[in-house]
């Protein structure tokens, strides 16, 4: 399980996704920001990607965001642009609840 925090209005929460299911579970108090990170995560985010040996070298990918770990993370890169559900990328999950 791949677990990443969120924070959304100074509430934390947490998004965990499951390599051998595909699915996601997303743990956010405002149900607003919930069912927005949820929407997010249930279609395709086409994004600029990194694909060659340099820092110019990007490809237009279509992704679904739940079909890999690699497309998971990807598409978190753009969560806060689509929903202002922020990731805490450096903070752990378990640190993020005891606040």
């Amino acid at each position: 399980m791949y677990t990443v925090t969120l924070c959304y209005n100074q509430q934390y929460g947490y998004v965990s996704y499951d390599e051998a299911t595909k699915k996601a579970t997303v743990v956010l108090a405002d149900p607003v920001a919930k069912k927005a990170v949820e929407d997010f995560l249930a279609r395709p985010l086409e994004l600029e990607l990194a694909t060659g040996s340099t820092i110019r070298d990007f490809s237009r990918e279509r992704l679904e965001p739940l079909a890999s770990l690699e497309n998971f993370k990807n598409c978190l890169t753009r969560l806060w642009g689509e929903t202002e559900v922020m990731v805490e990328w450096s903070l752990p999950p378990e640190v993020a609840m005891e606040q």
